[in-house]
């Protein structure tokens, strides 16, 4: 017989707020606080919690529970959300499949965007980038854990296809897997001004697979602050410095620090309605080479076509690109180039 508890406590966690929160079990229901589980079932309870007025995705995290992601929405009708199954108490059985969904699926999110564009040759660019938390202890973890608790993994692909020529293949593709710690809101403050400062450091391998003289790869290691500021009118400013450090490059590109340089910068001023889904972001990622020359600097807006009335929540989002200067794919790290490509951003 498994006993559930009547309140649960639990944070609340989103891009820029982290908040404590209470879950209070149903106790209206048929069943009461307690439930017979069968060797391999399962049972459901349901619990209650109070939403933040700020709509989007948020990360529920509960003591000895899975943590589950919930989106909020500016249609609902009550300040309270029924969580109905996803919080599966760890001394339940279950299913294989739903075993694996619990324990991979749910670590695993997006990281960097994710998008595919098209214009100026190789014609096509894509990108995917997925993360995975790699360990997911209790609140009440020891400092070890807790460190273990922000391990991720992650995986970047960003691809220059020349799809539109009569022999079209792959021109160059930078597959950067990674491995860092990661903390969201390492500042928190009392101040009424929405602000976070997350911090990730790691170390990332980069390289093309292409072999022979057009071999390119590296190991570096980095650390990345992230700061974030609300601004009035629903504007976001982000600002995110990595600095990092080479210890190996490949023979082909033993110069990669003239051009890549020892540190970059990435900006994003961002609005969003904050009664709609309807997003606009523009961005701009500088990098300069170690003498302080090889500019590259890559401009990104993305925005949404919202009410198109064509398909039922159909919602693309635009992305536009603009690169000028050296680098812009690894095989061309001391190379200058300028392009202009557009398409579709699935995530960012």
């Amino acid at each position: 017989m498994q006993t559930f508890a009547t309140s649960l406590s639990g944070t609340l966690k989103s891009e820029l707020i982290s908040t404590n929160t209470v879950l209070l079990l149903n106790t209206n229901a048929r069943d009461g606080i307690e439930a017979a589980i069968a060797p391999g079932g399962f049972a459901k309870k349901e619990y209650f919690l109070d939403l933040p007025a700020a709509t989007g995705q948020f990360r529920l995290e509960v003591s000895n529970f899975n943590p589950v992601v919930i989106l909020v929405q500016k249609d609902l009708a009550s300040p309270q959300l029924a969580a109905k199954s996803p919080l599966s108490s760890n001394k339940t059985k279950m299913t294989p499949r739903s075993q694996f969904a619990e324990i991979h699926l749910d670590h695993i999110s997006n990281y960097e965007p994710i998008y595919f564009l098209l214009g100026t040759y190789p014609a096509a660019e894509f990108q995917i980038s997925i993360k995975y938390q790699v360990f997911s202890f209790t609140n009440e973890a020891n400092l070890f854990e807790n460190v273990l608790d922000h391990s991720f993994f992650a995986y970047t692909q960003t691809s220059f296809w020349d799809v539109l020529s009569h022999n079209p293949r792959f021109y160059d593709s930078s597959y950067k897997p990674s491995v860092f710690l990661f903390y969201t809101n390492i500042l928190q403050s009392a101040s009424s001004k929405p602000f976070q400062f997350d911090l990730q450091g790691g170390t990332e391998h980069e390289s093309n697979g292409q072999g022979g003289t057009l071999e390119r790869s590296l190991y570096s290691g980095y650390l990345q602050p992230t700061a974030t500021i609300g601004l009035p009118e629903n504007l976001e400013l982000m600002f995110q410095p990595r600095a990092r450090f080479f210890y190996f490059v490949g023979s082909n590109n033993p110069d990669i620090a003239q051009y890549r340089g020892y540190a970059d910068l990435l900006t994003a001023l961002t609005w969003q309605d904050p009664n709609s889904d309807e997003k606009i972001q523009f961005s701009t990622k500088l990098r300069i080479g170690d003498t302080g020359t090889h500019l590259g600097l890559q401009f990104d807006l993305r925005f949404n076509l919202t009410d198109l009335g064509l398909f039922h929540a159909f919602n693309p989002t635009i992305q536009v690109q603009y690169f000028t200067g050296y680098g812009q794919n690894l095989l061309q790290y001391n190379q200058s180039s300028q392009d202009i490509r557009a398409g579709l951003c699935l995530w960012y």
